[in-house]
């Protein structure tokens, strides 16, 4: 399914649940041959352009801004910072610095690497234009570096934030410090019920607002963010350990992702804040697709979700079936109003709740019973073979739905389940949400069409 529409926005989020390759191939084909990847100053601008609540705020991303740790021409700790420049500027780039990690049979190796000799060379700007922090000293300005969160005072310093975020950074921390500020407000003059009657509620409720109107005052400080280091492969252990040791000839690589706002608790404060820091190779991926010629500042779009596409598109996503199926004994799943069977699963796990086939006629066979795991199929998911939810059908049904939440009991499972006896059109399957995932064509036709 091929679309030529004219496209409705310049800047497209991409997630792909299969990782980094699949988002970045989706997100460079929206791009075009002369478009482009998001970098770190391109997320801010979008953030700068709207207002907390709003997509760039609300959203994770991974960005093509680098960040690299090695040693300098002179022999010194340094972090190299790069925006869209480098060795981890391209797709194969990547994936040869991430190698590193997920090549490694004994998961002994941490983070990404480059050569040091590409290292010096981004050092003297054979790459284009970078920024570099002496490691050595940012690690003497707070106690834990790469862990604290920051106040507005202290990122407006932080030499790490301004080279991830660009020449933006100051517009950027007092926006953020604005929206910060504003929020302190709101929640000085909420009060959290107290759920658990804990007998020292009230103490509670007085600090908490305290900090709150301190915060919320027209020139506090509040905190606003934290400049993350690699979560498994840390530059700096503290005084007493040191920093990491580099492997000789080589240099660390990271791509830089930061995340989205959210309602922080730590050493005794809320804050508004958000985490800038190092992607790591198993980390989620979303990356934002920037055409030629395009702005993320006139509109960021939130990009495909190929299982909201597929609820909301069924009726075009029906698939010829490759030879006519019984029904059998079967799953039932709902997308709004109308019912369908779900893809089959294997064994004793969880159903697929994927939608497969339409369903023509449902009539429900007696009451609700009480379904119960056993033990060689249950622990902390509700796993279950499909037999054991048959043994207890009437023998007139071909369908079941389960018409609760499952709940522990006894070390396994109970949920109410609902018998059918149901037919279905098998002439017709429904596509399955990881193959649409991967037509890339499908998806942008069907994105266009609820533009319209």
């Amino acid at each position: 399914m091929k679309t030529t529409e004219r496209p409705f926005a310049h800047a497209m989020a991409f997630y792909h649940q299969d990782g980094l390759p699949a988002a970045w191939k989706q997100a460079m084909k929206f791009a075009g041959k002369v478009g482009r990847l998001a970098t770190m100053p391109d997320i801010v601008a979008a953030r700068l352009e709207t207002k907390p609540g709003a997509l760039p705020w609300e959203t994770y991303f991974t960005t093509l801004t680098a960040e690299y740790y090695g040693f300098s021409k002179t022999g010194k700790r340094i972090l190299i910072i790069a925006h869209g420049v480098g060795p981890m500027s391209t797709l194969e780039g990547v994936q040869k610095a991430y190698s590193w990690e997920y090549n490694d049979k004994d998961r002994n190796h941490r983070g990404g690497r480059i050569t040091a000799q590409e290292f010096l060379d981004l050092e003297a700007g054979k790459f284009g234009e970078v920024s570099i922090v002496d490691l050595e000293s940012y690690c003497t300005r707070y106690e834990y570096p790469f862990l604290q969160t920051l106040r507005s005072s202290e990122a407006l310093a932080d030499p790490v934030l301004k080279a991830r975020f660009g020449l933006l950074t100051e517009e950027y921390v007092k926006a953020h410090t604005e929206a910060a500020r504003k929020w302190h407000r709101e929640q000085a003059g909420l009060d959290p019920e107290n759920k658990y009657q804990l007998p020292n509620h009230d103490q509670f409720l007085n600090r908490r607002r305290s900090q709150h109107e301190r915060d919320g005052a027209e020139n506090s400080d509040p905190y606003i963010l934290k400049v993350d280091g690699a979560g498994n492969c840390c530059y700096f252990f503290g005084s007493r350990h040191g920093f990491r040791e580099i492997e000789e000839g080589m240099a660390i690589s990271h791509l830089v992702s930061t995340g989205r706002l959210c309602h922080l608790h730590h050493e005794g404060n809320e804050s508004l804040t958000l985490d800038v820091g190092c992607h790591e190779w198993w980390n989620g991926v979303r990356l934002v697709g920037i055409q030629a010629g395009g702005n993320i500042r006139s509109g960021l779009h939130q990009g495909p979700d190929a299982h909201k596409l597929l609820r909301k598109h069924w009726r075009e996503l029906l698939i010829p079936a490759k030879k006519r199926q019984d029904v059998g004994f079967c799953a039932l799943v709902q997308v709004g109003k109308q019912w369908f069977t779900q893809y089959p699963k294997i064994g004793e796990r969880m159903d697929t709740w994927e939608p497969e086939l339409v369903v023509t006629s449902a009539k429900k066979v007696g009451k609700p019973v009480l379904f119960q795991t056993t033990s060689s199929g249950s622990g902390v998911f509700f796993k279950f073979g499909v037999k054991e939810v048959q043994a207890l059908a009437p023998s007139n049904a071909n369908a079941y739905f389960f018409c609760g939440e499952p709940r522990p009991e006894g070390g396994n499972h109970v949920c109410e389940v609902q018998f059918y006896r149901i037919e279905a059109d098998t002439s017709k399957r429904m596509v399955r949400a990881d193959k649409l995932a991967h037509d890339y064509d499908t998806m942008m036709k069907l994105v266009a069409k609820e533009a319209v």
